[in-house]
Parts: C-alpha cells; sequence; structure tokens
C-alpha cells in the first residue's frame, strides 16, 4: 500500500454534512476556516495506595464520545427554511430548520444528530483519507460577526469513541 509524505493543510480537506433521510440530503461546507478539530479522550481510573502512585495501578474508566468543532463563514443565515427554491444553509443544517425537511441520523425520540465526513485530499494522490464521525450532535453553536466575516462555531459530540477512518 502506497504511503504520501506530503503534509496535508487546510487546502485539502472538505466537510460535508449528511442527514439521515432515505436519501441523504448533504451540504458541502463552504468559506469554512479550515479549522475542524476533533478530540479522542480515554478515561483512566488511578487506584493509589494511601495517596501514592508508586504502589498504585490504573484501570480503564468510562468511554468518552468524541468532541467536535469547527467554524465557517456565512453569508446567509436562511435560504430553504424562508423560499423552497433556494439551497439550503449551514445554520438551517445544524439547526434542523422547520420547512427544511432535515432528517436526524438518531431515532425518534433521541437527540438530533447528523453525519459528518471529512474527507483529507491526498496533493500526492496516493493515500486520501475520509474520517465519518456518526451521531454528532450539537453542544452549542456560536455566531459572530467579525471585521473580515461573520463566523458560525459549531461544538458538539459523535456518540462514538473513535471515527471511521478510510482510505479513498
Amino acid at each position: 500500500m502506497a504511503i504520501s509524505n506530503v503534509t496535508r493543510n487546510l487546502r485539502d480537506g472538505e466537510l460535508v454534512i449528511r442527514d439521515g433521510s432515505e436519501t441523504p440530503l448533504t451540504l458541502t461546507v463552504i468559506l469554512d476556516e479550515g479549522d475542524l478539530t476533533w478530540t479522542q479522550r480515554q478515561r483512566t481510573i488511578e487506584i493509589k495506595d494511601r495517596g501514592s502512585i508508586a504502589q498504585g495501578h490504573t484501570r480503564k474508566g468510562d468511554e468518552e464520545s468524541i468532541s467536535i468543532s469547527f467554524s465557517a463563514r456565512w453569508t446567509q443565515l436562511l435560504g430553504k427554511a424562508a423560499n423552497a427554491a433556494d439551497p439550503l444553509q449551514l445554520y438551517e443544517v445544524l439547526t434542523f430548520a422547520s420547512g427544511t425537511e432535515i432528517t436526524s441520523t438518531s431515532a425518534a425520540g433521541e437527540q438530533d444528530t447528523l453525519t459528518f465526513e471529512f474527507t483529507v485530499m491526498d496533493p500526492a494522490g496516493v493515500a486520501s483519507e475520509r474520517i465519518t464521525f456518526e451521531k454528532v450532535y450539537r453542544e452549542s453553536l456560536t455566531l459572530s460577526e467579525d471585521n473580515e466575516a461573520n463566523l458560525i462555531a459549531f461544538t458538539g459530540r459523535a456518540f462514538t469513541t473513535s471515527p471511521v477512518i478510510t482510505r479513498v
């Protein structure tokens, strides 16, 4: 299998958000800042002997879901929700806006979730990868104005312990 030694950067990535419909609605995040971040945690329980590490040991702790965040510039907040002929906007997808037909990837009665697919293209054309985060739910959505551009900052969690990484 071929390995590439070319470092990837923000120009090589693309984030696509998918909903849970039978034929998934997708939105490719445009005008993104190239700051997608995710953190995988592993909890450890430290068992100490009367407060001493030297005689203690460790055990696996509870599983932790993945934290994930990104930000993007926005031109409009409403598209399809305001006019059915307009294209979906990032804000509408992340908030499951009424009138957009965005469907959760989770079962009825559960927290609304989406699938995030982050594709990193290899500039050398040898080893591109897709990182898939299933059941991503929103913890916060921060909208701000700036001198250069208005921003949407998403923070959430993927209800899994690790993403699915595949070569494409």
